[in-house]
């Protein structure tokens, strides 16, 4: 039979930077492909699809694309060795869930050896995740506001939320300075609809939050609607945190 394959980007090891494993060791497979329009976005790059990915290990190699889950593995096994003891691998993106067969047979195969397996997912492709959710143990999935995206996405979250059920879950939500706060609200409630006990995330976009992109002024509005925003959602929600991207900080990948 022949094996499904996929696209990659690229595969490295570094800290888990965002959510609620912030500062895990981990491996990183980051898949090619997404179809949202985040203003934010930081891996523009890994929204197209190109004729090979990059391991970045000792040396910087490329590998053709498309490529087999078992390949996949094998360049993960290799990237580990045999005296780094990383146990945690994060299929990220692009979003992995545009390619929902590939994906769902890479995690049964990092399963397979142990791995503990993490799914970050623009929480968009409802009907791809019982393909994966089986073979995952944490779901990292974000709520993409209409004001970051132009478009609103609310049913699809929620139908993707309830169909992550068979996971860790916990729920991103990306804050910026003009962010509304009614949509906040909205995505706290439609967790809270879900299940008040998901974890929530607020992450102040970096560009404002870290390098003051738009000005002091715009970093000074941001933190107080993050404080705003917590305030209100711990109203709803068990266990909401406010959680900048870490590995920006430490300058890492």
């Amino acid at each position: 039979m022949k094996e499904t394959k996929g696209y990659l980007f690229e595969l490295f090891t570094s800290i888990q930077g965002e959510g609620i494993h912030v500062g895990e060791r981990q491996i990183f497979v980051r898949t090619a492909g997404c179809s949202a329009a985040c203003y934010w976005c930081d891996t523009v790059p890994g929204k197209k699809r190109r004729p090979y990915w990059v391991v970045h290990g000792e040396e910087r190699r490329t590998i053709e694309n498309p490529v087999t889950a078992g390949r996949v593995l094998k360049e993960v096994l290799a990237l580990r060795g045999p005296d780094d003891p990383v146990r945690a691998v994060s299929i990220t993106g692009g979003e992995p869930l545009e390619q929902p067969d590939f994906v769902a047979a890479l995690a049964a195969r990092l399963k397979g050896k142990g791995f503990r397996v993490h799914l970050e997912t623009s929480g968009l492709e409802a009907s791809a995740l019982p393909k994966v959710v089986g073979s995952v143990d944490v779901v990292a999935m974000d709520i993409k506001l209409p004001s970051a995206t132009g478009a609103a996405h609310w049913d699809a979250h929620r139908d993707f939320l309830r169909a992550a059920g068979g996971a860790e879950v916990f729920v991103k939500v990306v804050v910026d300075h003009s962010t509304p706060i009614g949509e906040i609200d909205r995505a706290i409630d439609l967790v809270a609809e879900v299940d008040a006990g998901i974890p929530l995330v607020l992450q102040p976009e970096s560009a404002t939050y870290l390098k003051e992109a738009h000005g002091p002024a715009a970093r000074k509005r941001l933190a107080a609607l993050l404080d705003l925003a917590q305030r209100r959602a711990l109203g709803r929600l068990e266990d909401v945190r406010v959680i900048p991207q870490c590995h920006k900080l430490l300058k890492v990948r």
